[in-house]
């Protein structure tokens, strides 16, 4: 047997022997297929399907290769500020483990640093009140990055502050995504405007005299009352009855009369529209015109009784009214022995 020979079936018997070693270990073979399929995707030039499953190569099976694919992903696909901070990550990595790739991912970080855009949360000392919450986006921004720009990817943030009993405060910004330094600064939250609450009814005290009814007004005993006739020597009449105020405007009579002209109207027009598509179908021959000319005259027959009623109506109701003689209010004097006033009286 050739020393080629041997070789393959060496080769075939190492393979043979690993097989069961791959099968014990499914989370490392799920993270291969992931990471393959991103170099497929990254080649094809589909940034985002290529992230997506480098990312999951790496949570799977966390190596240095794959973290700086993951990287050089995010760099094509625009986030740079992300791509800058898993080179340094791949950089510590490398330098605990493999330290070949050390110096590649320390020269893509060092390329993009001056590329970055970068925010800067402003927070002066005497706003820093207990309890304050800043969030970019969903995401907390701790105490340590304010005051200082740090790496973002373009895009657009709301910056949102907020603390235990103050009002919040927000604001957005869109951050280009290279080259970009902008700074946001936090006000002073502040507290709550207090609620207007209205001050109670004060009680009446029980000991003070119930108030006069509103029906009528008190006056001195042995004075006449104000707008009322003076009283002349006794056994004189008293007037007991003056109108106040004119007989009311009909305002339904008119309502109805100028229901009856819309319904007038509208019987006018379905009548002739009827008329019309009557004359079509004896033309045309057609049962549907003349279907929709009969339903046309219908409607014009109900308007023309609705808009008769209406007119009905307004009469009766004007001539009753007019007929009616009472007033509508009159003043009385009310005089007795505990109390002297005015009464009114009157129907509305």
């Amino acid at each position: 047997m050739s020393e080629l020979v041997r070789g393959r079936w060496l080769l075939f018997a190492l393979i043979v022997l690993a097989a069961p070693r791959a099968l014990a270990q499914p989370a490392s073979v799920r993270a291969q297929g992931l990471f393959e399929e991103g170099r497929k995707q990254m080649n094809a030039g589909h940034f985002v399907e290529a992230c997506t499953a480098f990312e999951g190569s790496q949570k799977l099976d966390p190596r240095v290769t794959t973290l700086l694919n993951l990287a050089a992903c995010r760099e094509q696909n625009g986030q740079l500020a992300t791509a800058w901070a898993l080179y340094v990550e791949a950089k510590q990595m490398a330098t605990e483990g493999d330290g070949k790739f050390a110096d590649v991912a320390a020269n893509h970080a060092a390329d993009l640093a001056p590329r970055l855009s970068r925010l800067t949360i402003a927070v002066a000392p005497d706003h820093q009140i207990a309890g304050l919450n800043i969030l970019r986006g969903r995401e907390p921004v701790p105490s340590a990055s304010w005051n200082r720009p740090v790496p973002i990817d373009g895009g657009s943030y709301t910056i949102t502050a907020r603390a235990p009993g103050r009002d919040p405060w927000s604001t957005t910004r869109t951050i280009k995504p290279e080259g970009d330094s902008q700074t946001v600064e936090i006000p002073k939250l502040d507290e709550p405007r207090p609620v207007a609450q209205r001050s109670p009814t004060p009680a009446r005290d029980p000991a003070e005299p119930p108030a006069a009814p509103a029906h009528a007004t008190e006056v001195p005993a042995g004075q006449p009352p104000a707008g009322a006739p003076s009283a002349g020597p006794p056994g004189e009449h008293l007037s007991t009855e003056g109108t106040v105020s004119d007989r009311p405007m009909p305002y339904v009579p008119i309502a109805l009369g100028g229901g009856a002209l819309v319904l007038g109207g509208a019987a006018l027009y379905f009548n002739h529209a009827g008329d019309k598509l009557h004359d079509d179908a004896v033309a045309q021959h057609s049962q549907s015109l003349l279907d929709s000319a009969n339903k046309r005259r219908y409607a014009a027959e109900a308007f023309g009784v609705a808009a008769v009623g209406c007119v009905g109506a307004a009469i009766y109701l004007y001539v009753r009214s007019r007929n009616e003689t009472s007033p509508t209010t009159a003043l009385a004097p009310m005089i007795s022995r505990e109390l002297t006033g005015v009464a009114i009286a009157g129907h509305w």
